[in-house]
């Protein structure tokens, strides 16, 4: 699973790198966001393994995907407010970002928990 993570964390990493190219910088710093979940827990699951032994596997998981759930969504929504200046795109932008991280992190606490 960390393997997974980290390959979403890129794709996301070379959309942004795409808008950047494309002169669309703010889209470009706000599709960042969205690979924070996917990036904090592969590296931190790719640690856990690493380093601890089994009786943190049902632990480390869930604190990792809901603390980076909380700090993406308070970065799409500051950056949300920064870079988007119109309500028009804000009101989508929002709604489809942060469903997309509680969507994901649903994915990675079922694959933990279930």
């Amino acid at each position: 699973m960390p393997g997974e993570c980290l390959v979403t964390s890129l794709i996301i990493l070379a959309l942004s790198i795409a808008c950047f190219r494309a002169k669309r910088k703010n889209w470009g710093y706000a599709v960042l966001p969205l690979g924070l979940v996917p990036l904090v827990v592969g590296m931190g699951m790719y640690a856990v393994d690493m380093f601890f032994s089994d009786s943190f596997d049902r632990l480390i998981p869930g604190i990792l995907i809901i603390v980076s759930l909380v700090a993406s969504c308070t970065w799409i929504g500051i950056v949300s407010t920064i870079l988007i200046k119109t309500k028009k795109l804000r009101i989508p932008y929002l709604a489809v970002s942060i469903a997309f991280d509680i969507i994901l992190s649903l994915i990675l606490l079922s694959r933990y928990y279930c």
